[in-house]
């Protein structure tokens, strides 16, 4: 638990918040909020929100794309969470998404500025890796940073998708929670 709040209010997280962090979830936030209804906004929001704070976990020091912090700015940042927005509603609401006809492909079309076929093939892609689902993650965050796809690499995988799923995990309940909510 010290490590957390101690993590919370380190000078890099809040830098990395106030520089990247902020700036790019404003631009993800207005477009959601322009096309999403109010159970949309809340549900995308709130992974919008974890994904940013793993995303600032994953650009420290000691985090898994510590290598790669330089790169960071608020577009690739933008990027980044775009990508794991895709892949977390995908977690999240898999048997939605899976649905050509689904609401969520074109409003996440619209967030991550992307056409509804890109949407559709980075889901798709998901469910067909030849790799972990996490690790087509890390090679979209990878690429949106601005690096070269990376090899692969079988304990970069574990250790990422270890990390980025306990991580989401601790927002299961919320997630469900939005989800199960009667749309207004």
């Amino acid at each position: 638990m010290w490590s957390a709040f101690r993590s919370l209010l380190s000078p890099a997280r809040r830098r990395f918040m106030r520089e990247c962090g902020r700036p790019a979830l404003a631009g993800l936030r207005a477009r959601l909020e322009a096309t999403g209804s109010r159970r949309a906004i809340a549900l995308c929001s709130t992974l919008l929100d974890a994904n940013r704070e793993f995303l600032a976990f994953a650009l420290s020091a000691q985090g898994p794309l510590s290598a790669l912090a330089p790169h960071a700015t608020p577009a690739t940042v933008e990027a980044c969470l775009a990508a794991m927005l895709i892949f977390s509603v995908n977690l999240f609401a898999r048997d939605e998404f899976a649905r050509n006809e689904s609401e969520l492909i074109p409003l996440l079309a619209k967030v991550a500025q992307l056409t509804t076929t890109q949407v559709m093939l980075r889901r798709d892609n998901l469910r067909k890796a030849p790799r972990s689902e996490e690790w087509m993650l890390y090679s979209w965050m990878v690429t949106a940073l601005g690096a070269e796809r990376p090899a692969y690499d079988g304990e970069l995988e574990r250790r990422f998708g270890y990390n980025y799923l306990a991580y989401i995990g601790q927002y299961r309940g919320i997630v469900e929670r939005e989800a199960a909510r009667p749309e207004d």
